[in-house]
Formats: structure tokens, sequence, C-alpha cells
């Protein structure tokens, strides 16, 4: 298997030079690759190798000759996606059942998507298009959340790392709670 890799590893470098490249399966089912014919062999096309998030120079070429392509700008990846609030292990009181969630997206949002969100593993639809949204129905407990971009046929494009969250709530019965009834300093 890794002569396999080095050769084919090879013919992709001679593939650049324009040099053919020939294939064949031996009698054990297992295919080869080499630069010289064998018997049986068929000559193939090895094309450029395609890279992600890389504009090649002849495309590159072509969108300054014509101006701005908006597809191109539509097709950005996402480079950075992460919840900010709540940050990690962050505890939070008092809020009421509401969860403010900021995210970090770059590049922004893309036209079409919106964001959802996980929290303890439960989708909850937001169709946000802000990275400032809430979610409601957040209660005392430990929570994760996680963000997720949403395309307009509703298929997850990207998941942002889970964050641990804690969310606390005064209670009226606590002794030491100065709105608590028929209490007075520790007396019962």
């Amino acid at each position: 298997m890794r002569t396999c890799l080095i050769l084919l590893s090879l013919l992709l470098a001679r593939a650049v030079l324009a040099v053919p490249a020939w294939t064949w399966v031996d009698k054990s089912g297992e295919r080869h690759y080499a630069d010289r014919p064998v018997p049986g062999a068929t000559r193939i096309e090895l094309h450029e190798a395609q890279a992600i998030g890389v504009q090649s120079a002849s495309a590159s070429a072509s969108t300054s000759s014509t101006g701005s392509n908006s597809d191109t700008q539509k097709a950005q990846p996402y480079t950075q996606f992460n919840v900010l609030s709540p940050s990690q292990q962050q505890t939070l009181w008092n809020i009421g059942g509401t969860l403010q969630v900021q995210v970090q997206l770059t590049p922004p949002l893309q036209p079409g998507h919106h964001l959802d969100a996980y929290l303890d593993g439960k989708l909850i639809k937001i169709d946000s298009t802000s990275p400032q949204f809430t979610v409601p129905n957040v209660y005392r407990g430990v929570h994760s959340l996680q963000a997720v971009v949403v395309d307009s046929q509703g298929n997850e494009v990207l998941r942002s790392l889970a964050v641990t969250f804690y969310v606390q709530q005064t209670s009226i019965l606590n002794p030491n709670n100065p709105n608590a009834t028929g209490r007075k300093n520790g007396g019962s």
C-alpha cells in the first residue's frame, strides 16, 4: 500500500509536467498505476488537483478581467465560528429563562444562511441572521450550547464547538435571603 501511495504521488507530480499515466488491474484485483504502459493497461488523464478555498490563477485572471464575481463571494467558506457568550464554564445568574447568545462568524453570515442552536443536544429553531440572538426556556442547571449555520434548504453547513455553562437562580428559600418571609436572622 505504501508503495502504491509513493507511486501515485510520483504520478501526480509528473501529471503537472503533462506526462501520460497508465492503470491496470492485476489477477488478484489490485489496481496499479505507472508512467509506462504494460499489456492490458489503459491510459488515464490526470487533471489538476482540486484545492478547497484556493482560487486557481486562471480563475483569478478571469474574475479580475470581468470585475467582481458574486458567485465566488457567495461560496466563501467560513473560517471561524465560535460561541462568544455565554463563555466556557460561565455561571449566569437570574436570566429569567432567556439566554442571550453571541457568536463570532468569519466571514459574516452568507445570503440564504441563518443560525440555529443546539441546547443540551436538542435543536432549537432560532432562524437568526444576526450574530446575537436569544434562546428561550433555559432554566437552572448545567447546559451545553452549540450554534449552527443552516443553508436555505435546511442543511447544516457548520456547527460550533460546544460551550458548557451554568444557570443559577436565587432562591427565596435561602435563610440568608432578606426577602424570605417568616424568617429572622437564623430563627425559625
